[in-house]
């Protein structure tokens, strides 16, 4: 008969795992896992979670959480250089990876997107009737900006950057709330000089609970730090009364006139504020829009064709641009529909202005060069008439006369409605034969004009000569 063992072997001191989610990393060739709760990574790594034994089921660091197996401390010094468990396991928690499952990480992000639209909710106000928004019109409006919410950054930079997406989409009127602030100095004439120096920061003092050395204000969040720096210059100290100051029960007449005089006092503020800084960008925009009305100037008489209405003009055209300038009323600086243009107008709205200037420049060249080339080849056809010229006077010498040089006029003196034999041509208003190229632009001609109006006025057709001596200018502007 065998002697068996009395001793009983059951697994007393094994730690079950449940729940478990493992973040590990590598480092100098080793994995190293901390075992942790699954809703509690999140909290950890956004600062709400600060208690490592409410996050870690144990505080040890394991190569293997899975099977068990425990780090040795040579590898923790050799990769983290301490043997400190905590302080590997705060290193893992950090930097570490996690497997998360689709459904816990959609549950995360409907947490995440739940808890921000309570803040906004809870910080920021209607601006018209200083009321907050409920939570599901809040999270509406995020629904139709598109704003998706971030696993790992905290709710408060979201709320955030939710607020000024909502602002800047324009979705919902909406601001934060006020924060009401106590500052308490020695003196009346002390306090005096705390409410012009708190006003002057664009904050709105309270006069019914501000009396000798207390002074209550109304501010933005932004301007705490501006404030409080304000209280300590000041020697004085500053208390918060409110976090958020909104307007809770019913609407009473008495309030709301009270509560829009106030927000006209601080819109006057902070528009004298800004009106220093916005009248040099106004100025700017004023020079740009006025070489705009140059550059469009140059362009239309650069345009105009070569038969001389134009010469002489671009002198008398920018001169007349820069009386107009003059002549134009001063706007004022300050003004608040100037500065909100101001605001609007972006630098890639003043990059397209200057690439359409550009483009105008470009155009008014094309046009040019095109002048030039007709001009060229005008020049070409009178040296080409000009020899035939020649060449049919040497003819008539001979005694045989060209039929192309022949000349048949009516009874008025003017040519009949006839293409003579060659490539002259005739005019039946003008009289006289042209060249092709000479033929087109004679019709564009001032003489030709002139005696277009004189035959529909019934009047006789005068010749070449005659109309350099009579005053056609005087007959076009009559």
């Amino acid at each position: 008969r065998k002697n068996m063992s009395r001793q009983i072997t059951q697994p007393v001191n094994q730690v079950r795992l449940t729940n478990v989610a493992v973040v590990r990393i590598n480092r100098c060739g080793k994995r190293f896992e901390v075992a942790c709760y699954r809703n509690k990574i999140v909290n950890y790594r956004q600062g709400i979670e600060t208690d490592l034994s409410e996050v870690l089921q144990t505080d040890r660091v394991f190569t293997n959480v899975s099977k068990g197996q425990f780090a040795n401390s040579s590898d923790l010094r050799k990769a983290f250089g301490t043997t400190d468990d905590e302080e590997v396991c705060k290193v893992i928690l950090t930097k570490g990876q996690v497997q998360v499952s689709d459904m816990e990480r959609s549950a995360q992000l409907e947490n995440t997107q739940r808890e921000v639209a309570a803040m906004v909710s809870a910080k920021c106000v209607d601006p018209s009737s200083n009321r907050p928004y409920t939570t599901g019109q809040i999270r509406d409006a995020m629904r139709e900006v598109g704003f998706m919410v971030h696993p790992t950054r905290s709710v408060k930079q979201q709320f955030l950057d939710c607020v000024r997406l909502l602002r800047e989409r324009d979705v919902l009127r909406i601001e934060r709330a006020k924060m009401e602030l106590c500052v308490i100095v020695d003196g009346e004439d002390e306090g005096k000089r705390m409410v012009r120096r708190l006003t002057e920061a664009g904050a709105i003092v309270d006069e019914e609970g501000s009396k000798g050395g207390r002074v209550v204000v109304l501010i933005d969040p932004s301007l705490y730090r501006t404030a409080d720096k304000l209280a300590k210059e000041g020697r004085g100290r500053m208390e918060i009364l409110r976090q958020c100051v909104t307007e809770e029960g019913d609407v009473e007449l008495e309030s709301e006139l009270q509560r829009k005089s106030r927000r006209k006092d601080q819109a006057e503020a902070a528009e004298r504020n800004e009106g220093i800084a916005d009248s040099s960008d106004n100025d700017n925009d004023a020079i740009l829009a006025g070489l705009s009305r140059r550059m469009e100037r140059v362009a239309r008489i650069s345009g105009a064709d070569d038969d001389g209405e134009g010469v002489g003009s671009l002198p008398q055209a920018l001169d007349g641009d820069e009386e107009d300038e003059r002549a134009a009323p001063a706007q004022p600086i300050n003004s608040r529909k100037q500065n909100r243009k101001a605001q609007k107008k972006s630098k890639k709205a003043k990059r397209r202005e200057r690439e359409a200037v550009a483009e105008r420049e470009a155009k008014a060249e094309a046009e040019r060069a095109r002048q030039r080339e007709r001009s060229e080849r005008l020049g070409l056809g009178e040296r080409e008439n000009s020899s035939s010229n020649t060449n049919g006077s040497e003819d008539d010498n001979a005694g045989e006369a060209s039929p192309a040089a022949q000349r048949v006029s009516g009874s008025n003196g003017n040519a009949t409605n006839m293409t003579l034999s060659g490539n002259l041509k005739a005019c039946n208003t003008c009289g006289g034969t042209f060249g092709p190229a000479q033929y087109r632009a004679h019709f564009r001609s001032d003489w030709h004009r002139f005696n277009v109006k004189l035959k529909m006025k019934g009047a006789t057709p005068v010749g070449e000569e005659e109309f350099k001596l009579c005053d056609s200018d005087a007959f076009f502007e009559g």
